[in-house]
């Protein structure tokens, strides 16, 4: 035992323990958000899953402890958000819903009580420390994503020993921590006198400050490839930026905690404003408002050179996260709430959080949505906007004492070099691991035929709701196809756990790449993978009276032979009898293939072959099922020969002067995705 108590005091550290907290919250909650919206996906509508949000409702809990929350009830809940964190890579779509939710009901209560028995200490070290294990935890799911093409490599396949190793470091520190609070609470006592408990208001605009914060946090910074896909701007410039900053904000606290003196109230407030106001406007130049729409097909607008500016400023400005969240902390621990006023205020502060989750999701899912479904499209800048101002007002309630509270005379961290060895690691193997991933392209087209595949990849799920990047890459890999088309890839959203699947799969596959629609526009997803470079991609909008849907367009060049490449994803209208959109949406593409030569269209249509739709289509085009030569049906499980070949709804069409060369055509792909993976070979020469 003793030996063991060695042990864990030398290993102990409070940054680690913070820093590992806080990325811990941050992978549960992706799985956890992720999970819910599979199992509504896969049923095109909400249903009883969404009621497991109410996990993170939990720390209402904390108002039935009058006399503060017992120490071993404090360990037991540290120790079942390891458990969680563990277990929940492991587990099928409906089980790992249940457990991550476990693991953040826990984290809910952890973290307010961990506040409350840290109030007797010295509040403004341990505020440092929160907000540099804060922005340590951010470079740790930035590097761990980059090194994953997005996805959290410390979850993923054999690399979640990754994982393991933080599990168990943080075990080990989690029976310590109140030992050490002990310590740190009879030597710092004296510091008790410097203010008086704070009201519960001000505990309630601290706690809806710090939440609001980790929100932000969560939602765009701990994973690059989503502003990336906001703006459609080069992801490693993205991230390069997102973590020098952060790292040198980061580094420069460690080393100099001092030079926050310098800061002023009005520097800080203005800080906050323009950052705020860029990340907005980052969002809201990038959105198209459907509503002032009047002509369709409407093209995308080109790439603004204001737009690239305005993002790289909120970038450059990010830090000002971790310094609102130092303020913030310090002056809710120098109020020394009770049990009961924290569990009051991360109640409501979670409520908010409940709402502004489902505020985010609602914007890609309004059509969805009863009644009031309408409200939300168009509206992600307005999400980010409302977490702004609950992140800026609660600043002026540490404005007045803003120099006592950036003042510190007693070291944050006692191994300054060791963190910040630790800071540089993390930056450069994210900064070198993206730039290994994303630069090569090899793509060794075969050049005697041309091969595509058109592939709707339900946002990286298979057929029972469960993630499946992994299983999808394999199916395109297999097949080897020159030309990618990928339907429903709107993914780098919290709604899929913020990851990219349309990266994943082309970091692997070393392709060109366009990525259609901006995610900020709330459409579905589609992307266009080459062997062959992607020439003038472009991406123009249908006429949708339900959920907006796009196409891209873009030429490839196979010897003397320039191919006019269509890849779409109509709405989904069961009756045209009762709703003419679907047409109308087909007419659209159709005025712009017209008099093109060597087009392929490509897609999920949502119409079956014989329909009004269908017919308007080969009038003008041919089906490439109809017209080849070799038809096969590989690989189709149980429930998806209702498609197969009559009731077909992923289709490949091409113009005139290629029918006579379709020598193939197979649906195939198993049930890596709800839909087939259409695969076509085109015979030259070319």
């Amino acid at each position: 035992m003793e030996i063991y108590n060695k042990f864990v005091n030398k290993c102990y550290s409070e940054l680690a323990f913070i820093s590992i907290l806080f990325l811990f919250f941050f992978q549960l909650i992706g799985d956890f958000l992720e999970s819910i919206y599979a199992l509504n996906l896969i049923e095109v509508e909400l249903n009883e899953n969404v009621l497991a949000l109410l996990f993170l409702l939990t720390p209402i809990v904390l108002l039935f402890f009058k006399k503060g929350f017992p120490d071993k009830a404090f360990i037991i809940l540290g120790e079942i958000i390891v458990f969680c964190r563990v277990l929940e890579p492991f587990l099928i779509v409906e089980l790992k819903m249940i457990v991550t939710g476990i693991g953040l009901g826990c984290f809910m209560i952890f973290f307010p009580v961990y506040i409350q028995k840290r109030v007797k200490g010295n509040y403004e070290k341990n505020g440092k420390i929160l907000g540099i294990g804060l922005g340590i935890a951010i470079l740790s799911s930035i590097a761990l994503r980059a090194l994953g093409s997005s996805i959290d490599l410390s979850t993923f396949s054999w690399f979640m020993w990754i994982g393991w190793i933080m599990a168990f470091f943080f075990a080990l520190m989690v029976p310590n921590l109140s030992k050490v609070i002990e310590n740190d609470e009879f030597i710092e006592k004296p510091l008790e006198k410097r203010s008086k408990p704070g009201s519960k208001w001000k505990i309630l605009g601290l706690s809806i400050g710090m939440i609001n914060i980790i929100t932000l946090v969560y939602f765009a910074f701990t994973s690059p490839t989503v502003i990336a896909r906001w703006t459609e701007s080069n992801y490693i410039l993205v991230l390069t930026l997102l973590v020098l900053s952060n790292a040198a904000f980061l580094i420069l606290i460690i080393y100099n905690p001092s030079i926050m003196r310098k800061l002023k109230s009005w520097i800080l407030l203005l800080w906050n404003i323009i950052f705020i106001g860029a990340l907005v406007c980052t969002i809201l130049f990038n959105t198209i408002i459907f509503t002032f729409v009047s002509s369709y097909p409407f093209y995308a607008p080109p790439y603004n050179i204001l737009n690239e500016i305005i993002m790289i400023i909120m970038l450059i400005l990010s830090p000002i996260i971790f310094i609102d969240f130092i303020l913030v902390s310090q002056e809710l621990f120098r109020s020394k709430p009770s049990t009961r006023k924290l569990g009051g205020s991360f109640f409501i502060s979670s409520g908010l959080f409940l709402f502004m989750i489902l505020f985010a999701v609602f914007t890609i899912v309004w059509d969805y949505i009863p009644l009031v479904g309408d409200l939300f499209r168009d509206m992600i800048w307005l999400v980010y906007l409302i977490l702004g101002i609950f992140i800026f007002f609660p600043v002026f309630l540490v404005s007045k004492n803003l120099r006592e509270s950036i003042e510190l005379k007693i070291p944050v961290i006692r191994n300054k070099l060791k963190s910040a060895i630790i800071i540089l690691m993390l930056g450069f193997s994210s900064i070198i691991g993206v730039i290994i991933l994303e630069l090569p392209v090899d793509p060794s087209p075969s050049g005697a035929t041309l091969t595509i595949s058109s592939y709707n990849i339900q946002q990286g799920f298979d057929d029972n709701a469960n993630k499946n990047f992994e299983g999808q890459y394999e199916v395109l890999k297999a097949l080897n196809p020159d030309i990618i088309g990928l339907q429903e890839s709107d993914t780098s959203r919290i709604s899929s756990g913020n990851s990219d699947i349309v990266r994943f799969i082309n970091n692997r596959l070393k392709l060109y790449s366009y990525y259609g629609p901006k995610t900020v526009t709330g459409t579905y997803g589609i992307a266009l993978l080459s062997k062959y470079p992607i020439l003038n991609p472009k991406t123009f909008y249908m006429e949708s009276k339900g959920e907006q849907t796009a196409t891209i367009w873009a030429q490839i060049v196979v010897g003397s032979t320039t191919f006019n490449i269509f890849v779409t994803h109509l709405g989904n209208y069961e009756d045209p009898a009762e709703d003419t959109s679907q047409i109308v949406q087909q007419e659209n593409i159709l005025s712009i293939t017209t008099g093109l030569t060597n087009v392929i269209l490509m897609g999920d249509f949502n119409f079956e072959p014989n329909t009004e739709q269908y017919n308007i289509t080969v009038a003008q085009l041919y089906d490439c099922w109809d017209v080849s030569v070799g038809k096969t049906i590989g690989d189709v499980p149980d429930g998806w020969e209702t498609r197969l070949p009559l009731e077909r709804i992923d289709h490949i069409f091409v113009s005139g002067e290629l029918n006579t060369s379709i020598s193939s055509i197979t649906y195939t792909g198993g049930n890596a995705a709800d839909h087939p993976c259409v695969f076509a070979s085109i015979s030259g020469p070319f």
